[in-house]
């Protein structure tokens, strides 16, 4: 009975011990979903007193800005892959939103650390909105658990759109 109740309890830490912070998986997105040669990154920020997420595609060729997206993380539903219809195109993965869509606001703005909006703000219902990824298939699949992973620290409870 004991060496039961000491492994339960070492599993309870060593869980405790590996979860990452949501600045620790919106760090690795952005270092590991960009697009090749650097031309853009992804970027993602939660604004807590809006209750939305900024999902930031940063620019660097040949002007340095920003296009952003903001959506209320509750929409989502599940996030699954897709792949390029043209050869030489960029895979990613697709953010589904529950049915009826999701109001977004979408938006340039500049490229530094205070958004600053400099152009003017688009509201669309969109019913999912892709997300570009470099690297294979396996990489890709990476990145869709790293999203699904920052959806449930945000408490929002997202499937694998490629399980069901």
């Amino acid at each position: 009975m004991k060496n039961k109740i000491l492994i339960v309890v070492f599993l309870i830490i060593s869980q405790i011990g590996f979860t990452q912070s949501l600045e620790e998986t919106s760090n690795w997105i952005e270092n590991n979903a960009g697009a090749p040669n650097n031309l853009f990154s992804n970027t993602i920020a939660y604004n807590s007193q809006t209750n939305r997420l900024l999902l930031y595609k940063n620019y660097s060729a040949p002007f340095k800005f920003r296009k952003v997206t903001e959506i209320d993380p509750k929409d989502v539903s599940s996030i699954s892959l897709y792949k390029a219809e043209k050869k030489g195109s960029l895979g990613g993965i697709l953010l589904n939103f529950k049915k009826g869509g999701s109001n977004t606001k979408i938006y340039l703005a500049n490229n530094n650390t205070k958004i600053t909006k400099v152009n003017k703000v688009e509201e669309k219902q969109l019913y999912a909105l892709p997300i570009l990824a470099e690297g294979g298939l396996d990489h890709t699949k990476r990145i869709k658990k790293y999203y699904i992973n920052l959806f449930q620290q945000l408490g929002v409870a997202v499937k694998d759109g490629d399980t069901f």
